[in-house]
């Protein structure tokens, strides 16, 4: 009997099992940011407003609001009906990118979960990340893994790359890794590359058009209103060129802090809380010496890939997937280091998550050209270790929120004001569409940072019934959990 259902059995599993501790307790992993991607959701289904792009803004597709859309319908607005769809993205992802490296590549099924083990069993920090419904930071991944397979479908392509670049810029990587190597494999010399290309750029510039036709008609800021309420409203590209910083004396260190800091935080291999990936935990993740032996299979791993290209100047054609990854993975990293001017932190590891796509390419690669042997198995041992070094903490964490669940703090806010019987607010932008969403507008707080003009209008009228939520001290009012108060507007 073939392994091969076992092993895709074996591989939703795991993602299903570093997924749901993020779907099943909302304290674990929830901000205001996806609270706005939630209220558009429950928006949409009461038919108050068909957002186009996240509310407060003019770019980033609405695409996690529309999917959440029938699970609220079917199970009601909550953090686990808008996280259910981005699982069975993050499923998505990982099945598609084993059946490429089996199919494409030709590895066997296990190897090519094996190869995928940075997908499919992420550490615990970037597994919430892979989970946040936030305009789809992981999103754009299932977008590079539909341009690969439909590369020879050009109209299917194009509306895939469309879609995806609109929803997620980073969708761009993978349109440049295909050009890249369409073009060393001489395909874009060929009269049918280039009809190919023309036909899938010209229906990528279809969707364009048709996003652009529907803009004026969207609510973006919510039910009642239109992109005229947007304050200082540009393009959807002026918006993303708003957000490039270069400077040249910024690369050497910003490229210092890409090996030292980001990838160790990416790939977990850093000993750090968890709380500081704002997962609600008093865990941590990684273990000392971790990062040296990831870093030192990869660099194995490069060097052989390396000693077999170089004399042939050339490579396999069953390398090309690996060859398309480790490029998207390329592009990625330099447009974190060369645009962000050294900003390169925690918070910002939205801006390189595709990362782990070119170490599966890379994986992938090695394993089929490494003869078995000593030096393989040693190899495989090591990724082993590193993948069994983040279930670990998966486990760790099922068992914390099973027995001594951490304390949701923002529902210790929301049942001290329904005991005073308040039901309007002011906050910060980081507490207030959290408890605006999660008391289904039962609530209505109002965002120093507005994304829903519906908010700002009715606050004023209820003025002598609200409060601040302030994260300071106000006269003698006790605090309601540690550092929040609820003080007078």
């Amino acid at each position: 009997m073939s392994s091969r259902p076992f092993v895709y059995v074996a591989v939703a599993a795991l993602v299903l099992a570093r997924s749901l501790v993020f779907v099943l307790w909302e304290e674990s992993y929830f901000d205001s940011n996806q609270a706005v991607i939630g209220l558009m959701a429950k928006h949409l289904i009461e038919g108050r407003a068909f957002p186009l792009f996240m509310y407060g803004q003019n770019y980033m597709l609405a695409v996690e609001a529309w999917l959440a859309a029938p699970f609220f319908l079917i199970a009601g607005p909550s953090v686990a009906a808008l996280k259910i769809p981005l699982v069975l993205i993050n499923l998505a992802i990982a099945l598609l990118l084993v059946r490429i490296l089996e199919r494409d590549v030709g590895l066997h099924p296990l190897s090519a979960a094996l190869a995928a083990i940075f997908v499919i069993l992420p550490s615990p920090g970037t597994a919430a990340q892979f989970l946040e419904a936030s305009g789809g930071i992981f999103d754009a991944a299932l977008y590079i893994l539909l341009i690969w397979m439909t590369r020879r479908r050009p109209v299917w392509c194009g509306l895939i790359f469309g879609l995806g670049f609109i929803h997620r810029p980073f969708t761009g990587y993978g349109l440049i890794a295909l050009l890249a190597l369409d073009a060393a494999n001489g395909e874009l010399r060929t009269r049918r590359g280039l009809t190919r290309l023309a036909a899938m750029l010209t229906t990528a510039s279809g969707v364009w058009l048709l996003v652009q036709l529907a803009v004026p008609h969207s609510p973006a800021m919510g039910p009642g209103t239109t992109p005229a309420d947007l304050k200082n409203a540009g393009s959807a590209i002026g918006a993303i060129s708003d957000r490039f910083c270069f400077e040249w004396d910024t690369l050497p260190a910003a490229a210092w802090k890409l090996v030292t800091v980001h990838w160790p935080m990416l790939f977990g291999t850093r000993v750090q809380r968890l709380f500081d990936f704002a997962v609600n935990s008093h865990l941590s993740q990684g273990f000392p010496g971790a990062g040296w032996l990831l870093a030192g299979a990869m660099i194995v791993a490069a060097i052989r890939v390396a000693r077999e290209i170089v004399p042939r100047r050339s490579w396999d054609r069953r390398d090309d997937f690996c060859v398309y990854l480790l490029l998207v993975a390329a592009l990625s990293v330099c447009g974190y280091v060369v645009a962000r001017c050294g900003e390169i932190t925690i918070y910002r590891m939205r801006y390189d998550m595709l990362s782990v796509l070119g170490a599966a390419g890379l994986a992938a690669w090695f394993m089929r050209i490494e003869p078995a042997g000593w030096a393989r198995t040693v190899w495989i041992a090591v990724l082993v270790g590193w993948a069994a070094m983040n279930a670990v903490v998966h486990g760790r964490l099922w068992h914390e929120y099973l027995h001594d669940t951490p304390i949701g703090y923002k529902r210790q806010i929301i049942a001290e004001m329904d005991r005073r019987g308040i039901r309007y607010a002011t906050a910060d932008y980081w507490l207030a569409y959290s408890l605006t969403f999660l008391t289904n507008e039962r609530i209505i707080v109002r965002s120093d940072r507005s994304r829903i003009r519906d908010y700002d209008r009715v606050l004023p009228e209820h003025w002598h019934e609200a409060v601040r939520i302030s994260r300071k001290p106000c006269g003698r009012a006790p605090a309601v959990v540690p550092r929040i108060y609820l003080c007078p507007p």
